[in-house]
């Protein structure tokens, strides 16, 4: 089946629309704050433990998501496949891993801490020489 002129030119004039911008693809859904993590935060409030600030993101397409170092705590309701599906610098998180919980493919506070670990931090695993961070990071 072939398009009328109209038809082909209504095509190309919202490929042209989509790809300056002016169109967008459907945007990631907005990030969530997982139960497991709003139970962390519940403490961690400043007044039970040690103030913990949220930094909820999802947006794997955008500018300026990858981050590169923080004051504040690592973001979390990121879907972590589509970011290793897009961004650079992300990837892809062995079997051997399956102490990281994420919660619908979301990182949430038990992708990297467990509450049981009695040493500082809580870490899953010892983040010596970055060895946390480069279980989903490349640097």
């Amino acid at each position: 089946m072939s398009l009328s002129f109209k038809e082909a030119a209504l095509v190309a004039f919202a490929a042209a629309l989509f790809i300056v911008g002016v169109v967008t693809a459907p945007a990631a859904p907005p990030p969530q704050l997982d139960p497991l993590s709003k139970e962390c935060i519940g403490c961690h409030d400043g007044a039970a433990g040690p103030d913990v600030r949220v930094d909820l993101r999802n947006n794997p397409t955008g500018r300026g998501s990858h981050v590169h170092s923080f004051d504040g705590e690592h973001p979390i309701g990121m879907i972590y496949q589509s970011y290793v599906d897009t961004k650079p610098g992300y990837k892809p998180i062995s079997v051997q891993e399956r102490n990281m919980i994420m919660v619908n493919g979301a990182v949430g506070c038990l992708t990297c801490h467990d509450p049981l670990n009695p040493a500082k931090g809580h870490l899953i695993k010892s983040d010596k020489n970055s060895a946390l961070c480069l279980t989903c990071h490349d640097k």
